[in-house]
């Protein structure tokens, strides 16, 4: 008797722990980007940081300190001056680019250019640890920095969670509706801004999808006065996710 009560008080023991453990558990692979394949040296190389991939065919990079500065190095890069949030790596996506080609027909200097395939946008995708489980609460933390060299700034960046590994065959924005995003439009540029919020999961999502998302609005602001980039250049780095442990 004395034996199965023992047995039954450890077996109680060892669920409580194994709850608290799934508290702390990590569920983002490689968040900080510091895992690589190998060291990206120019555009384009996402996919050289461990699990992660693009969600469209906008394609983001991989910023390394050992790059060139005329391309993904860091500090110094094609898009701005800024140290890892965290580490020694980081990562980066334009929430946003209005694409243009000459246009050949202009009677004056006022009409140069014209739309080219619309608005541009690029997404990062990675497979979280374990799937989320229905009804529990999770929260999710990013750091995201506007690039130095963009001229323009949007509200909406986020993250998605999807029990799909969705992947789109163009470089428009994506219309899911994020979980968690920031409401205001980041106005200093080449500075970390921490993006934290949680929700409630539906069950089985197992991706994670970083971007600029629509549902949320697409309001934007000039940087510059004048003549512009046209784009929206945001670096991430720093980004987890853990299980919110039940309020008693």
């Amino acid at each position: 008797m004395n034996m199965i009560r023992t047995l039954s008080l450890l077996s109680i023991t060892l669920a409580t722990g194994a709850a608290a453990q799934d508290y702390d558990l990590e569920l983002i692979r490689n968040g900080g980007f510091e895992n690589v394949d190998k060291d990206a040296n120019t555009y384009d190389q996402l996919k050289f940081a461990t699990g992660w991939r693009d969600a469209t065919l906008g394609l983001a990079d991989l910023f390394s300190p050992s790059a060139s500065p005329k391309t993904v190095g860091i500090p110094l890069n094609d898009y701005g001056d800024c140290k890892p949030f965290e580490g020694e790596y980081y990562a980066g996506f334009c929430g946003w680019k209005a694409d243009v080609q000459r246009n050949y027909e202009a009677y004056d200097q006022t009409d140069v250019f014209k739309p080219a395939w619309g608005a541009y946008s690029e997404y990062i995708k990675g497979e979280l640890i374990k799937p989320l489980l229905e009804d529990s609460t999770y929260e999710i933390t990013f750091h995201v920095a506007l690039a130095g060299n963009s001229d323009r700034s949007i509200m909406g960046v986020g993250a998605f969670f999807s029990e799909l590994d969705l992947s789109y065959n163009n470089r428009k924005f994506m219309e899911e509706d994020p979980q968690v995003y920031y409401t205001k439009i980041i106005e200093e540029r080449n500075k970390w801004v921490e993006v934290k919020g949680t929700f409630v999961a539906d069950g089985k999502e197992q991706y994670i999808i970083l971007g600029v998302f629509p549902y949320v609005g697409l309001e934007s602001k000039n940087m510059i006065e004048g003549a512009d980039n046209r784009y929206a250049y945001y670096y991430i780095d720093g980004i987890s996710l853990k299980q919110v442990p039940k309020e008693k």
